[in-house]
C-alpha cells in the first residue's frame, strides 16, 4: 500500500531547515502569462481538444469552447528567502475536466540549493518528462499556437506531489543536468472511456532524465514509470459482464473484465528530443514511446513531431509534423450465441471502448509568430489531420461515420507581464 506525506509536512520540513536565515524576511516577485485564443474546425462530427485534460472540444458549428481551447492566464509569485532557499507558487486558469482550482495549481514547491550545481526541490512540481516541461501552459516560449498535437495532448500529469533532485555538471562546450524525481499524482481529465465525462486516476510516478546544452543545442533523453492505483468507473460494467446470462448470451464475456481494469498497471514512458536556434532558424523534435501491462486500456504507443521554422525580423514562419501510432493489434471480442438486440448493443460498446483508445493520426501544420512587442506575440496555424480508422484517440465527442481529414484553424495573442 502506497502511503504519501501531505504538502504541508514535506515544505514545513524543508522551511525549518533554512528558519535562521530568514529573519529579515522573502523578497517577493509577481509574474504572469496568458493566451487569448480562438480556434475551429470544418466538421461536426468531431471535437478538437489541446490534451485529455480539457472539457468538450471544437467543432465547426462553434461554441463557447472555441476560445478555451487554447485561451488561459497564469500567475506566479516567487519567495527568495536567501541564496540557499527559494519557494514558487504558480497558478493557471484554464479548461480542465477537474477541480478547477486545485487542478489547476501547477507549482508550489520549495527549492534548496546547497550547492550552485544542486538543486532539490519538494512539494508540487511540474512532470518533467519531455522538452516543455516547464513551460507547456506558457504560449509565449513557443512558436506554435500550441504544443504539438500527437505528442503531447495524451500527456496528461501536469504536475505531481513530491520531489526532485537536479545535479549540473560542466561538459565540453556545454552543461549536463541529471534530474531524478517521483511522487504522487491525481489526474482528472476527459475520460478515455466513451460512458462518462471525467475520470480521475491515481498514480505514482518516479523517473529521470538527461538534458544537455551547448551553444545553440539542446539535447534531452527521459523516462518516466506510472503505476495506477485506482479503476476508471466501470463496476456496473463489470458487473453487466459477470452476469450468467449474458455470459449464456455471449459466451466469453467475462473474460474481457481484466482487458478493460487499469488498476495496479505500469505504464513506462520513454522520450528523446533535439533542438537547435542560433536566433534566425529554430528546429526541434521529439520522439516517444509508452508501453504498458495492460496493452488494451493504454495501448503501446509511438509518436513524435518535427518542427522547422525561419525568423524574418519580428516574423517567424514554421512547418509542423506530426504523428502517432498505436502497436497493438485490435482485439478480436467473441460473437454472441443468440444475436438478441440488448446483448449485441452490449457487444458494440465494449468494441468501441478498445477501439476508441487507439491512435492513428498524421498531420501538417503551417503557421506564423508576429512579436509585435517585446512581451506580446500574435499568432496564427492552420493544421491537417489525417484520422485513420482508430483516430478518435485524441478527439472527443466522435460520431460516426468518423471523419478521415480535419482542418483546424486558429488564431491568438500570447503575452507575458
Amino acid at each position: 500500500m502506497h502511503r504519501f506525506p501531505s504538502l504541508p509536512p514535506v515544505l514545513a520540513l524543508l522551511a525549518a531547515l533554512g528558519a535562521p536565515a530568514w529573519a529579515d524576511g522573502p523578497a517577493f516577485s509577481f509574474k504572469g502569462f496568458g493566451t487569448l485564443g480562438v480556434i475551429g474546425t470544418d466538421t461536426d462530427r468531431i471535437g478538437f481538444r489541446r490534451d485529455f485534460t480539457q472539457t468538450g472540444g471544437a467543432t465547426y458549428h462553434g461554441n463557447a469552447e472555441t476560445v478555451d481551447i487554447d485561451s488561459r492566464l497564469g500567475l506566479q509569485v516567487d519567495a527568495d528567502f536567501n541564496r540557499a532557499f527559494h519557494a514558487t507558487v504558480q497558478w493557471v486558469a484554464r479548461n480542465h475536466a477537474g477541480d478547477f482550482f486545485e487542478q489547476n495549481l501547477e507549482w508550489a514547491f520549495l527549492r534548496w540549493r546547497p550547492r550552485d550545481d544542486l538543486d532539490i526541490r519538494a512539494g508540487r512540481i511540474g512532470a518533467d518528462a519531455f522538452m516543455l516541461s516547464d513551460h507547456r501552459n506558457l504560449g509565449y516560449a513557443y512558436p506554435w499556437m500550441r504544443p504539438p498535437h500527437e505528442f503531447y495532448a495524451l500527456l496528461v500529469p501536469y504536475h505531481f506531489n513530491g520531489a526532485d533532485i537536479t545535479q549540473r555538471f560542466a561538459l565540453g562546450e556545454g552543461y549536463l543536468s541529471v534530474k531524478a524525481y517521483g511522487g504522487y499524482s491525481l489526474n482528472q481529465m476527459s475520460s478515455l472511456l466513451q460512458h462518462t465525462r471525467d475520470a480521475s486516476l491515481r498514480t505514482v510516478l518516479y523517473g529521470g532524465n538527461l538534458a544537455y546544452e551547448s551553444g545553440d543545442w539542446r539535447a534531452r533523453l527521459g523516462y518516466a514509470q506510472v503505476d495506477t492505483l485506482n479503476d476508471l468507473g466501470q463496476s456496473s460494467l463489470y458487473q453487466t459482464l459477470e452476469d450468467p446470462w449474458v455470459n449464456l448470451l455471449w459466451p466469453g464475456a467475462q473474460s474481457l473484465i481484466p482487458t478493460l481494469k487499469v488498476e495496479h498497471k505500469q505504464i513506462h514512458y520513454g522520450s528523446v528530443g533535439l533542438a537547435y536556434d542560433d536566433g534566425l532558424w529554430q528546429i526541434q523534435t521529439e520522439a516517444s514511446y509508452a508501453g504498458s501491462s495492460n496493452i488494451q486500456q493504454f495501448p503501446s504507443l509511438v509518436s513524435g513531431y518535427l518542427s522547422l521554422g525561419r525568423r524574418f525580423g519580428h516574423v517567424t514562419v514554421y512547418g509542423l509534423y506530426g504523428v502517432a501510432e498505436s502497436l497493438n493489434d485490435h482485439k478480436t471480442l467473441p460473437k454472441t450465441a443468440i444475436p438478441l438486440a440488448s446483448v449485441e448493443t452490449l457487444r458494440s460498446y465494449v468494441n468501441t471502448l478498445l477501439d476508441g483508445i487507439q491512435a492513428d493520426q498524421q498531420s501538417a501544420s503551417l503557421g506564423l509568430r508576429w512579436d509585435v512587442y517585446e512581451n506580446i506575440a500574435l499568432k496564427a496555424q492552420w493544421s491537417h489531420f489525417w484520422l485513420g480508422r482508430d483516430g478518435a484517440l485524441y478527439w472527443t465527442n466522435p460520431e460516426p461515420p468518423i471523419p478521415t481529414q480535419v482542418n483546424v484553424w486558429s488564431v491568438g495573442v500570447d503575452f507575458v507581464f
